[in-house]
């Protein structure tokens, strides 16, 4: 293994391995990049679009808990953890990523300054540009419901439009703020929160709204992506509700980079077909 110069990460904070799968350290913690696939409904099939990006640290050889790593963090050196993550992403999609698909990254900004915020994307282009990634390859996602002090700049995203980057807003849910963070971000994807979804997905009236708030988001230019899909009946809702895009554990769990995984187009028939009355061929 051997270090990686990356602008904007700590020299030897990024390892690569003889196949080139990097690993990031901070402190005792190794960092390692997952990714989870985005589908989009194309007629009667899913086709892969995108990959979500997320880090699982290690201490020990053992996976912890994302909340007790950031425990170890000291309040000023979390923009340069952040950093390192989207690096990381960046550095490894190769080893997933196939040529079409986008790359989602979240782009936080709270405890950061404009100016770090614009540090902080620029860090990002460098490695897009180092890794032979197109930055329209890049969506980066903002919370639908941020801390007070995390206001987005306009400056920065007219950087990011300009550069090639596309962005998205994160975790949506019910609420007034989130209609608000969309109309000053004018995202090109909206993601509905996981959670909220599948506590909605079962109930008439609810799935009713949703298809009304997924038209109302579409008619601002926004494609709408429904996260945490794990069983036929909430596919079946958010189906119904007129999503763009999916995601989910019924439809591919989240793989670290470099593990295999075979990424093609899903039947959405095969979801819902009852398992009793398959009949399999003995030809």
């Amino acid at each position: 293994m051997g270090a990686v110069t990356v602008p904007g990460a700590p020299a030897g904070s990024i390892i690569a391995d003889e196949i080139g799968l990097e690993t990031g350290f901070h402190g005792a913690y190794r960092l390692k990049s997952f990714y989870q696939p985005v589908f989009r409904v194309s007629g009667e099939s899913l086709e892969p679009e995108a990959l979500d990006a997320c880090a699982k640290p290690m201490l020990d050889g053992q996976p912890v808990e994302t909340e007790m790593f950031l425990l170890s963090v000291a309040p000023e050196r979390e923009r340069q953890v952040r950093t390192l993550c989207s690096l990381l992403h960046i550095g490894n999609c190769h080893q997933m990523r196939e040529d079409g698909l986008s790359l989602h990254l979240g782009f936080e900004t709270e405890r950061q300054s404009d100016a770090d915020a614009m540090s902080h994307l620029a860090f990002m282009l460098a490695r897009l540009a180092q890794t032979g990634v197109a930055p329209q390859a890049l969506v980066c996602g903002f919370r639908a419901a941020p801390d007070p002090l995390a206001e987005v700049s306009e400056r920065l995203l007219e950087t990011m439009r300009s550069s090639g980057v596309r962005l998205s807003v994160d975790g949506f849910g019910p609420g007034q703020s989130a209609l608000e963070r969309v109309e000053k971000l004018r995202p090109e994807i909206v993601k509905i929160d996981g959670g909220w979804f599948r506590r909605i997905a079962p109930v008439a009236p609810a799935r009713r709204l949703l298809a009304k708030l997924v038209e109302g988001l579409k008619r601002q230019g926004a494609s709408v992506l429904v996260k945490g899909v794990e069983t036929p009946p909430q596919l079946e809702a958010a189906l119904d509700a007129g999503a763009d895009l999916v995601q989910g554990d019924l439809l591919a769990r989240r793989a670290m980079a470099g593990s295999v995984q075979e990424l093609g187009p899903l039947e959405i028939d095969r979801f819902f077909r009852d398992p009793e009355k398959v009949v399999v061929s003995l030809r």
